[in-house]
């Protein structure tokens, strides 16, 4: 039974680093050098010969022209985020998340920030392809319009829950080409409602509507947080597309509902509405990190960056997200790229909704992480004791075990009178009520639920900067001080001697070795999934105590009994005995 409690317990280790390698978060690759891949100083796409451009009609008359005089902002304030447009192309240039901070406790800035290479691409620009200028709307002047009433000088809107405000940019050029741009936007709401639109000669042009360059980026970043990707959602499915699938035209659709950029725990997307289907495509783009407002210390070469493209031939009708890849927010928007993992799913998505509900009663992630661990210890309860249960059998036998092993341990492995031993074990399982694997696949069975816990700790925004007590700060990040971490291994260096296993040797070395092994795999891991296994190893340590209690005082029990039956028996026996001599 040791050999196998020692299998057990390598086949978890052995399991745990496999799903790591194929289904856990890759950190994102060291940039290349700026030499490698070449930088594109404007999202500008080359012009696409397999659509035609529009036929163009030159206007009778001469075109009006409409262009603001100078540059305007529209700064619009909600709960949720403070937003800054410009009407020079009707853009948005940045935008910070006010429930979500960077490592400095300042409110996140969505989207990046740099100098003018960085300001090339901004969300909602317009371009035209086959136009003779296509790139002119995004440093056109527009007019600028709120709630239908021109404004001339710089416009805050600081709206509250639920109030909706109408910005429309306005642009005609002499050539006859008229542009509309119409944001919605909505206090309490990440979602903006976006109607674009480019008329020349009563025709509706084609045109792309972008969103880049890529989205949030911090100064330091986790060792377990995935490089951005893009996003497109086409069919129903969404799919995640890297940096090299974009360079080498993978990323694109013919008709996509949705399409943007991802970064671990933020999304940036255009989506369309319902019943509206548009061709979209993701576009490589790298920029040196000298020119970048937040810098991370070992950055070198370009940051590999991910413009979408949604092009129509009419009006364009999407909503614009910026935010959170929270699971209720991108349900509504249809779109599920949250990586929870496909065979995972089914346990990660009630631990999750478990996990709220903690949160919401105790207000720490940290303590709500240990109260369903709690609770998943219950559920899990009956398994576990039948587990510990086996374990303690086996262990009464194991001499009688060791003594029908030594009985044939001369015999080679393909000798047929090894099926004797096998025999003689299997009667003596029997006999006790053993069953050789008991202890070992309650134990297996418990794994899936490790897993789920630390898919669901490693993509959740919730646990991103969410403190726990003293030295944590941020459940999503690994502990500073490896407290955690040591306090783990110790627990379960606790928990092996608790088991009493009789293990010699090489086998004695390597249980007193593991403990070890698991504070290294650890160590860097997100401290909410350390949290969650110390706390799992401290419940199973008192339920095995109360198990061992439980099996001490039937024993004892048993024990009594057959302690009187023997002592009924010698005195029933000299009694019928002197009767029959009389």
């Amino acid at each position: 039974m040791e050999r196998r409690v020692l299998l057990a317990f390598l086949l978890s280790f052995f399991v745990f680093l496999l799903f790591v390698r194929f289904f856990g978060p890759e950190s994102a690759p060291p940039a290349p050098p700026a030499e490698e891949t070449p930088v594109a100083a404007s999202p500008s796409p080359a012009p696409d010969l397999s659509v035609p451009a529009p036929e163009t009609a030159a206007p009778a008359v001469p075109a009006e022209i409409r262009e603001a005089e100078r540059e305007q902002t529209v700064t619009v304030e909600t709960s949720r985020y403070v937003a800054e447009f410009s009407n020079r192309g009707g853009r948005l240039l940045r935008l910070r998340l006010l429930e979500h901070t960077n490592s400095l406790g300042a409110p996140l800035e969505a989207l990046p920030q740099g100098d003018d290479l960085v300001d090339s691409v901004r969300p909602l620009d317009v371009v035209l392809p086959g136009d003779p200028a296509p790139t002119r709307l995004t440093t056109a002047l527009h007019e600028v319009a709120v709630d239908g009433q021109i404004r001339t000088g710089p416009v805050r809107l600081d709206l509250r829950e639920g109030e909706t405000r109408e910005i429309e940019f306005r642009y005609a050029s002499a050539d006859g080409l008229e542009v509309s741009k119409t944001v919605r936007v909505q206090g309490g709401d990440y979602r903006m409602g976006v109607s674009v639109s480019a008329i020349r000669g009563g025709a509706e042009q084609l045109k792309e509507v972008l969103f880049g360059p890529g989205i949030e980026h911090e100064s330091s970043v986790g060792r377990y947080e995935t490089a951005e990707q893009g996003v497109i959602e086409s069919g129903g499915e969404s799919r995640l597309f890297s940096f090299s699938e974009a360079a080498g035209g993978e990323a694109a659709s013919l008709s996509a509902q949705a399409v943007g950029v991802a970064s671990h725990y933020f999304a940036g997307l255009l989506v369309a509405d319902p019943g509206q289907r548009y061709e979209a495509r993701l576009e490589a783009l790298a920029i040196p990190w000298e020119s970048f407002e937040l810098v991370p210390e070992d950055a070198s070469g370009s940051r590999n960056l991910l413009v979408a493209h949604l092009r129509s031939a009419g009006t364009s009708e999407f909503t614009l997200f910026t935010g959170p890849k929270q699971v209720e927010l991108l349900t509504e928007l249809g779109v599920d790229i949250v990586e929870f993992g496909a065979w995972l799913r089914f346990l990660v998505v009630p631990i999750r909704q478990g996990l709220l509900w903690a949160y919401d009663l105790l207000g720490n992630y940290g303590w709500a992480i240990v109260l369903v661990t709690i609770l998943i210890s219950l559920l899990l309860a009956p398994l576990k004791h039948y587990s510990y249960v086996s374990i303690r059998r086996m262990q009464k036998i194991s001499p009688q075990v060791k003594r029908i092993q030594d009985k044939y341990k001369a015999l080679k492995p393909t000798d047929p009178k090894r099926s004797e031993m096998n025999q003689e074990m299997v009667a003596l399982y029997r006999e006790h009520n053993v069953s050789p694997i008991g202890g070992c696949l309650p134990m297996l069975l418990m794994i899936p639920f490790f897993f789920a816990f630390y898919r669901l700790l490693v993509v959740s925004v919730e646990l991103r900067h969410a403190p726990f007590v003293f030295w944590v700060q941020d459940l999503s990040r690994e502990d500073p001080y490896f407290i955690l971490p040591l306090l783990m291994g110790a627990s379960q260096l606790i928990m092996q001697k608790m088991t009493a296993t009789q293990a010699e040797g090489i086998q004695a070395k390597i249980m007193m070795f593991m403990p070890v092994v698991f504070v290294l795999i650890m160590a860097w891991a997100p401290s909410g999934l350390v949290l969650y296994w110390f706390a799992n190893n401290v419940i199973s340590m008192g339920q095995q105590a109360v198990t061992s209690r439980i099996m001490d005082r039937r024993e004892a029990d048993v024990s009594v009994v057959e302690v009187a039956g023997k002592g009924k028996r010698n005195k029933g026996g000299p009694r019928r005995k002197l009767t029959a001599g009389r």
